[in-house]
């Protein structure tokens, strides 16, 4: 079978990635050669990894029943935003095994239908799987970011879910310190803490 031009960037990143060469390089020199769109760039990003960041994660990714009665520390946007992908059809699985979206989102976040049905489903997994307790964080400069963590706090008390939800100037920096299992699926976070859980993966197998 004739490998299209992604399949072969992807290939071609992840022997750059191997060689030690930094990712935002490699990607952009891939990216220029096979001639590949901002979204097609997008996607390879957060497709490809190097050998020993992926044997790392497996290393670390837990499972549903890890999370009972343990603390969960939710990195909330990026897990609503890759649940809302998965009810629209624009997820992928990356090279780690992990869940990601192909949105891009950012900062242009809306509270849609997606979302609120993104959090039942969400809290609804957590109410199988209960931890002592559930963080929610989510970026205080994201737009409605307050409100989102309002309605976020009150399903978890309609579902007697213990656990708070709050925004902060800097989600990243708590999750990477946080004493407990982190959602996210984000590859910064996962490198530099000991446990994570991918969320939107056990919704897609669940579902």
């Amino acid at each position: 079978m004739k490998k299209n031009g992604i399949d072969s960037a992807k290939e071609d990143l992840y022997l750059l990635l191997n060689k030690g060469y930094p990712k935002q390089y490699a990607l952009r020199f891939v990216g220029d050669h096979y001639g590949l769109k901002n979204e097609q760039r997008y996607v390879l990003s957060r497709s490809v990894f190097d050998k020993s960041y992926i044997e790392a994660t497996k290393k670390k990714k837990m499972n549903l029943k890890g999370i009972k009665g343990n603390y969960l520390f939710v990195d909330g946007y990026n897990v609503i935003i890759t649940t809302e992908s998965l009810l629209l059809g624009k997820t992928f699985v990356s090279m780690d095994g992990l869940l990601r979206d192909t949105r891009n989102v950012s900062n242009k976040h809306k509270i849609t239908s997606e979302t609120l049905e993104s959090i039942d489903i969400i809290l609804a997994l957590l109410n199988r799987y209960p931890p002592c307790y559930t963080q929610f964080y989510l970026d205080k400069m994201m737009s409605k970011s307050g409100k989102l963590s309002e309605l976020i706090r009150n399903k978890m008390d309609e579902k007697n879910i213990n656990g708070d939800s709050e925004t902060l100037t800097s989600v990243d920096h708590a999750l990477k310190n946080c004493n407990g299992i982190v959602a996210t699926n984000d590859s910064v976070i996962i490198s530099s803490i000991k446990k994570f859980i991918d969320i939107p993966s056990k919704i897609k197998i669940s579902r």
